[in-house]
């Protein structure tokens, strides 16, 4: 079992191997300081201002976040996963994230049951993210878990019970950083109709230039094709051509193929072929057919990880899902990966 250190309750009992261990109690933070955090979860859910309400033998020091099961649970902040529990009988399935100050984020009452039951049985597969675990770094608005009523929560409705402590493990109370993460409208270090504007050609997208002193063997920049094969190239100022996979990157570039010039197989043949081209950069979200994460493409056919279905609700409209498109895995090798879009403030 993987222990949370501090527990949520100002006198807390820890049971290990039969021997009863009595943790220092905890302080309330007098003062109310607003963090700069993403909210924890959708914000279609609802929640008070509880914090220091009494509750049975404690007081409550985190601000419960009622919602329905399985609703997505974000990471408040960029940093590590500092403990995870596995679960345990109080607070259930948990985790606490830690960020670069050491104040630390609380997320109690986990998702312990197999989706549309109330069975208990869901296992870790169900309370945690694909790739949480003890030590594992996290980013603003990373998906961590989904909302239940694990542990003593069962009687009380799914919640996410949310805390934050300063770094000395007092409790203070996060209403207001809750409130103002509610109400802030994110932007982010990814602006799609920029980097698509920015792009006007495939030359600019990849960094081909000509070489010195080298007769290119094609017009750079122009589309090519052979009489007898229908594949369509784009001739790079690096003397080579460079192949669209299918039709729908050819078509984040070009409206129609009006402008394709038919060379003789020969002609074709004394070209060198080049790199496939990418999705213009902007234009589309693509994921690859096996792993759920959905990116943004940027230049140089860099992938950089949406986070969160509101940050892809902003960057490309509530209808962001018609506008991802599947990457087979044997083209998928033809981006690279970068740094995850991240929010930059209100």
């Amino acid at each position: 079992m993987k222990f949370r250190l501090p527990l949520p309750s100002l006198i807390s009992l820890l049971v290990i191997g039969g021997m009863s261990l009595i943790l220092a109690p905890h302080t309330q933070a007098a003062e109310t300081e607003i963090r700069q955090i993403a909210f924890p979860t959708e914000k279609t859910i609802t929640f008070t201002n509880d914090f220091g309400d009494a509750r049975s033998g404690h007081v409550h020091e985190a601000n419960d976040l009622m919602g329905p099961k399985m609703t997505p649970l974000y990471a408040a902040v960029d940093g590590r996963v500092r403990s995870i529990n596995d679960p345990e009988e109080s607070w259930g399935y948990a985790l606490t994230i830690q960020d670069a100050d050491g104040y630390t984020y609380h997320y109690l009452h986990i998702n312990n049951d197999t989706p549309g039951t109330d069975d208990g049985n869901g296992g870790t597969v169900y309370a945690y993210a694909p790739g949480i675990e003890r030590g594992a770094r996290v980013t603003r608005g990373q998906l961590v878990g989904w909302m239940g009523d694990s542990g003593n929560a069962e009687n009380v409705g799914s919640h996410l019970h949310f805390e934050i402590r300063l770094p000395d493990g007092t409790a203070i109370n996060p209403y207001a950083s809750l409130t103002a993460a509610l109400n802030r409208v994110a932007t982010y270090d990814f602006d799609p109709a920029l980097a698509t504007s920015t792009t006007p050609d495939i030359n600019t997208d990849k960094g081909y230039v000509a070489i010195d002193g080298a007769t290119p063997p094609c017009v750079s920049g122009s589309l090519i094709r052979s009489k007898s094969v229908s594949a369509v190239y784009y001739c790079g100022a690096d003397g080579k051509r460079h192949a669209f996979p299918h039709e729908r990157v050819y078509f984040t570039w070009y409206k129609d193929f009006s402008t394709v010039k038919i060379i003789s197989d020969e002609e074709m043949a004394a070209i060198p072929l080049g790199k496939n081209v990418t999705y213009r950069p902007g234009s589309k979200m693509v994921k690859v057919e096996s792993i759920p994460n959905v990116y943004a493409v940027d230049r140089g056919g860099i992938l950089r990880w949406i986070t969160t279905p509101e940050a892809a609700a902003t960057l490309y409209g509530k209808n962001w899902a018609k506008n991802v498109d599947d990457v087979s895995s044997a083209f998928f090798g033809n981006y690279k990966m970068g740094e995850p879009v991240r929010e930059t403030g209100s």
